[in-house]
């Protein structure tokens, strides 16, 4: 008997145990927190922390499709009379379409904030006419089809510090307020390598140095029907020291910047011209003009001396003339764009540069560059995050020479006119 009751006890517990059992194998087991995207707000709109970082991240581009009709007139005279007529074709219609992805990512530190930015642009289209080349020199005469990817923007920002390729410490206005391919850049607009520190003083005002590379201020020049080919030799020894003051506050900006540039050995063809150890020299004065949030002002002022690239002509005169002086010129421009709603504005833009004469060929030949630039725009923006806008602009490229070995001297000249319209439509986010 007790044996019988022995075997229900045990069969008992051992039929609990196993129900036990069995039942915690059905528990559920408890999953990990979902870690859902924050807004990051420390930075402004847009930010967000990046899923278990303390990295914040703003996500952005565009998305631009432009048609252009464009008429472009190339003459060449010999004392008043036309001698050839390089280009005079009809206008022609072309379709450009290019895109950008932006990413800027932030993280605050025992040292201030550490900052990554990134701009990748494609392009896809035709272009004819001239215009400006995407590192902001100026661009020749160009009629080919096809796609591009490139980097506009790459920087880190640290402490002060900016490495990496972004907009030259020297420019200030850089054409704002121009849609589309603009009509060949007659002032300052250069994307290139640089090493920079920024001073922040407070109460608006800063102060930068900035070691940059040579190659978007300088650069062989290709010549044309009475100046020769010019290449530099030797290369890029020094890069360009630039240093700038500005200010930003709720009335506008302004900026006044410096750039010493380092010329090297250079080269014209069929003349033996040596310049070693020549520099070149720029500066700049800038103001912009908020009116209340509707109207804004650029006007701004350069002068170089054997540095065209702070000009925006870097491949349309040479550094150095025939006898190895400095070429130097100027150039003032700006731009006003007025809100008449919140949905439409006009802008009205342009430049005019003009060097001093320089030596061709021999002491007795010397030329000059003339050119300007002006255009008008009206923009509509239906709804947030797109942009209508139907642009004229007008350009005008002239080289004017003389030669005085003969009497009465002769002169000779090469005149390109250009008439653009572009309609761009731009989606942004």
């Amino acid at each position: 008997m007790k044996t019988v009751i022995k075997n229900v006890l045990l069969g008992s517990v051992a039929g609990l145990a196993m129900v036990g059992t069995a039942a915690a194998a059905d528990l559920p087991v408890k999953a990990k927190a979902a870690e859902y995207v924050k807004i990051c707000s420390t930075y402004g709109a847009g930010f967000y922390y990046i899923p278990g970082t303390d990295t914040c991240l703003k996500v952005g581009g565009y998305v631009t499709a432009d048609t252009y009709w464009t008429d472009v007139d190339v003459k060449d005279r010999f004392n008043g009379f036309q001698v050839t007529n390089r280009l005079d074709p009809d206008g022609q219609f072309d379709f450009t379409t290019r895109a950008a992805i932006q990413l800027d990512a932030r993280t605050q530190t025992e040292y201030g904030t550490l900052r990554s930015y990134i701009e990748a642009r494609f392009e896809a289209g035709e272009s004819f006419g001239f215009g400006q080349n995407e590192d902001g020199t100026a661009g020749g005469f160009d009629d080919v089809g096809g796609s591009d990817a490139y980097l506009k923007y790459g920087y880190i920002q640290f402490a002060g510090f900016t490495f990496g390729r972004a907009q030259s410490m020297f420019d200030f206005w850089a054409g704002d307020f121009w849609y589309g391919i603009r009509p060949g850049n007659f002032y300052s607009d250069t994307t290139t390598q640089l090493v920079a520190y920024t001073a922040d003083f407070g109460n608006g005002f800063s102060a930068t140095i900035s070691l940059e590379d040579a190659y978007g201020r300088d650069g062989d020049f290709g010549g044309n029907f009475f100046l020769p080919d010019f290449d530099l030799i030797d290369g890029q020894q020094v890069p360009d020291v630039v240093a700038n003051i500005a200010y930003e506050g709720t009335w506008g900006a302004f900026k006044v910047s410096g750039a010493y540039h380092d010329i090297g050995d250079v080269l014209f063809t069929g003349l033996p011209i040596s310049n070693s150890d020549s520099s070149g020299w720029a500066a700049l004065a800038g103001v912009r003009f908020d009116f209340a949030e509707t109207t804004t002002l650029y006007i701004e002022g350069v002068y170089a001396d054997g540095a065209p690239g702070y000009l925006g002509l870097k491949g349309t005169i040479p550094t150095v003339d025939a006898m190895g002086n400095t070429v130097s010129g100027w150039y003032v421009g700006g731009a006003l764009q007025h809100y008449w709603t919140p949905s439409v504005f006009t802008s009205v833009v342009g430049s005019w540069t003009e060097t001093d004469d320089f030596s061709i060929l021999d002491a007795f030949a010397s030329a000059k560059f003339e050119g300007y630039n002006v255009g008008a725009n009206i923009g509509w923006i239906p709804v947030k995050g797109l942009t209508l806008v139907l642009q004229y602009d007008y350009l005008s490229a002239e080289y004017k020479g003389t030669d005085t070995f003969f009497l009465p001297p002769d002169t000779f000249s090469q005149e390109t006119t250009q008439n653009r319209i572009t309609f761009s439509a731009r989606r942004s986010f």
